[in-house]
């Protein structure tokens, strides 16, 4: 008698966005041990994170914070590998990808008329990074843009 053939299963589509996902990452549930923090960052340093986050960090928050300190991203790059940038490297890619799209928006004719007046502000003034380049990191981590991936390398969303 011949096998029935099972038919083949389909893999649900997925109903999370990969920024859900990667939020999911056990560094982001986890809260960092104030002694780490003290020991990687000394007492004030880790006081002034403490403010600055106004309460405990998680782990993710911590490892971006000794990225910052170090100055040293490894990105997960799908081409090339794993590869350090700086705090600017990362702002710098930033805004180049808010121009490519604000410019890609206006050309297309899609942006309102306040949209293409806020468009017409960014393109004239590129984010300043020489005083802020952590401000501008910590600013893309909380917004959701660079994040800790499964692999434990910062990735754009």
């Amino acid at each position: 008698m011949p096998k029935k053939r099972r038919p083949a299963r389909r893999k649900p589509p997925r109903t999370t966005s990969p920024d859900t996902l990667t939020r999911r990452h056990a560094d982001y549930q986890r809260l960092c041990n104030n002694d780490r923090l003290v020991e990687e960052f000394s007492e004030e340093g880790a006081q002034w994170l403490l403010d600055e986050y106004q309460g405990p960090l998680n782990v993710a928050e911590f490892k971006l914070e000794q990225a910052i300190r170090r100055d040293s991203f490894m990105m997960d790059n799908p081409f090339a590998g794993p590869t350090a940038c700086t705090a600017r490297q990362i702002g710098q890619m930033i805004d180049t990808t808010l121009r490519f799209i604000a410019e890609a928006a206006g050309q297309a004719g899609k942006l309102t008329a306040n949209q293409a007046r806020e468009v017409e502000e960014l393109l004239s003034n590129p984010l300043e990074l020489a005083e802020n380049e952590a401000d501008v990191v910590r600013e893309a981590h909380e917004e959701g843009v660079l994040l800790l991936n499964h692999r434990n390398l910062w990735a754009f969303a």
